[in-house]
């Protein structure tokens, strides 16, 4: 997978910018308003999430490591794609979206481009109180959407997750759940 890319801003469209790294130049899919911020011809770092489909592999960039996570949490939804997410952060910076969906914002929300009322309702419905504990910890939902990211069904993934506690770093506890999956 392709976790960040620092390289120049070679070009930039509507809709996503071509960074160039070591002479190879990435079709890296981002916001608006991240794009933005980008000026060309400047050496720039993003975050990214790889995201291979049968029929197409594609980068989609982030400005922060913090908007990078979002992102992920959102594509764990069913009926939330990556552009459909990528919209859904142009709404705001990460922590905005996250206090919408804190608050049940279905407005805010459903006014991202592809986001009805039903598919915020279930945002909603699925990332309250799990984006972030009260006390800044991790919750447990990067382990989720890192294996639901990977193929693995939600509500198994949950449950093997379940199964083996909260206790250990991020990425012990995904290492355990993928030998738990593996069985």
């Amino acid at each position: 997978m392709i976790i960040n890319l620092t390289g120049v801003v070679a070009a930039k469209a509507e809709d996503y910018a071509v960074i160039e790294c070591a002479g190879v130049g990435y079709q890296v899919w981002m916001s608006k308003p991240a794009l933005l911020v980008l000026p060309l011809g400047t050496e720039t770092k993003i975050w990214t999430h790889e995201h291979v489909r049968e029929d197409a592999r594609e980068l989609f960039g982030f400005p922060t490591a913090g908007d990078q996570r979002l992102f992920l949490k959102l594509i764990g939804i069913s009926g939330v794609g990556p552009k459909s997410a990528l919209s859904i952060l142009a709404l705001g910076s990460a922590k905005q979206v996250e206090d919408a969906v804190e608050r049940g914002d279905i407005a805010f929300l459903s006014s991202a481009q592809g986001i009805g009322k039903k598919t915020a309702q279930k945002m909603i419905l699925e990332l309250k109180g799990r984006l972030v504990a009260a006390d800044g910890s991790d919750t447990g939902e990067d382990v989720l959407v890192a294996l639901v990211s990977l193929g693995y069904d939600r509500e198994r993934a949950r449950a093997v997750l379940q199964k083996l506690g909260s206790a250990g770093a991020v990425e012990d506890r995904l290492r355990a759940a993928l030998r738990e999956l593996g069985r």
